[in-house]
């Protein structure tokens, strides 16, 4: 079997040896799967599956077709692979109670009967009932319903319809929802099922919210579009709608953010957004929620947890294009690397020398492909100087202290540092100090 993977693997550079088996796991012990289906199961990008379809075509009797079926050759020779499951998710690890199971299908006939076609000017994708039920559950299990006031920013999936069955201890439900056919949805069944103390507000999170919804609410759930701006505009509501910082005790925001973990850096673009609102993420489960026609980010997003404390606070000002369809320029503007160093007990030769400064930052520009396109020295009083050199991918700052033995760094970069984990020893050896403190802004 190791043979057979390995063989695999080297086609398929993005899966691990454990997703591999796992994805052949699933050829042998589940027929009449589609396309769909295995991006659905596994929350892999449908090009990511596309490659893995093409490099084991002896396997199966259709690589170009919509189904996903084993060849006679690729049912014999997995028949005598000892091959192991995958865990796709650790949301996967959770066992459905006989009573769960119940509630998703209550949850599926609500579906049937209350959702709308999904519209794309919104970024809609509805999510498997097993999603939805489970959104609820965190909820519920973090302690988050339990007489709350509960604030839904959008609700294509009926996620609150979902928990006022599931739950009613709740203290109130408000949906802020754009889409006329959705809120029509959630007040016919909110009045078919006889639920209480949940009502819907027709909103655009790109509009002020009323003044009086400030600060009314313990927690804010919401998928928002999977663009940067989607996620600060529903953060910076988020943050309105939880209060101000005395407030903040035990307040949450709850969020599922879909992304291809081949572009990793969107995935570093919100962890920076999350961080800049002050927020802690308390839990993060990757593919926590399944969805349908959300192929390129393999039908699946992962949940933030997100804790106020006292430093959350809003940032004020808001995006205008928020969607995936429309040109949002932040969207396409590239990761910055940018590390900010302080160097201490330098020695005064090398402080006050400018060819030993401008050879030590040479070096440091080499070693880490830093390509320099321009360079100036200025002088200061004192023997102080400051070096800046113009890089290829953006610049270099270096500032000197004789009198302290000092010496302070700002690197930024529109493009990964190369060999980012040694560049404390780089800076250690070259200026001889032990002393380095390296801040990393991401």
């Amino acid at each position: 079997m190791i043979n057979v993977i390995d063989k695999i693997k080297k086609n398929n550079l993005d899966l691990d040896e454990s997703e591999i088996s796992g994805l052949l796991w699933i050829l042998k012990n589940k027929s009449g799967l589609s396309n769909n289906d295995l991006i659905t199961y596994t929350g892999l990008p449908k090009e990511t599956l596309k490659r893995f379809k093409q490099s084991i075509s002896d396997f199966l009797s259709d690589v170009e077709g919509d189904s996903v079926v084993l060849s006679k050759q690729g049912t014999s020779l997995l028949s005598e692979l000892d091959i192991k499951c995958h865990i796709w998710s650790l949301a996967d690890k959770y066992i459905f109670s006989d009573e769960d199971k119940k509630y998703i299908e209550q949850i599926k006939l609500l579906k049937s009967k209350y959702s709308s076609k999904p519209k794309r000017d919104y970024d809609q994708f509805l999510a498997t009932p097993e999603s939805t039920f489970m959104k609820s559950k965190v909820l519920i299990e973090k302690g988050l319903v339990k007489q709350k006031s509960i604030a839904f920013i959008g609700d294509d999936d009926l996620n609150s319809i979902s928990l006022a069955v599931i739950d009613k201890s709740y203290k109130n439900i408000v949906v802020y929802e754009i889409d006329d056919e959705i809120i029509s949805n959630i007040k016919n069944a909110c009045e078919d099922l006889n639920i209480s103390n949940l009502t819907v507000e027709k909103y655009d999170a790109r509009k002020n919210i009323p003044n009086r919804y400030f600060g009314k609410f313990d927690t804010v759930v919401f998928d928002p579009p999977y663009t940067k701006s989607g996620v600060t505009l529903f953060l910076q509501r988020a943050t309105e709608l939880l209060g101000n910082i005395r407030d903040f005790d035990r307040k949450y925001v709850v969020m599922y953010y879909g992304n291809s973990f081949k572009s990793p850096e969107k995935n570093l673009k919100v962890q920076e957004v999350i961080g800049r609102f002050g927020f802690s993420i308390e839990d993060r489960i990757e593919k926590f929620a399944r969805y349908s026609g959300a192929e390129s980010i393999g039908n699946a997003s992962s949940l933030y947890v997100l804790k106020a404390n006292k430093f959350t606070r809003g940032l004020g000002g808001v995006p205008e294009n928020i969607y995936t369809y429309e040109k949002t320029l932040d969207e396409k503007f590239p990761f910055v690397d940018h590390v900010v160093i302080k160097v201490y007990d330098v020695k005064k030769e090398i402080t006050l020398s400018k060819k030993r400064m401008l050879d030590t930052v040479e070096n440091i520009c080499k070693t880490h492909r830093l390509k320099v396109v321009d360079k100036k020295t200025t002088d200061f009083r004192g023997g102080g100087m400051t070096i800046s050199f113009i890089l290829a991918s953006s610049n270099l700052t270096v500032h000197t202290w004789p009198e302290l033995n000092a010496v302070h760094i700002d690197l930024i970069t529109c493009s990964p540092i190369f060999n980012k984990d040694v560049l404390y020893t780089t800076i250690s050896e070259l200026f001889e100090t032990k002393k380095v403190e390296c801040f990393y802004i991401e």
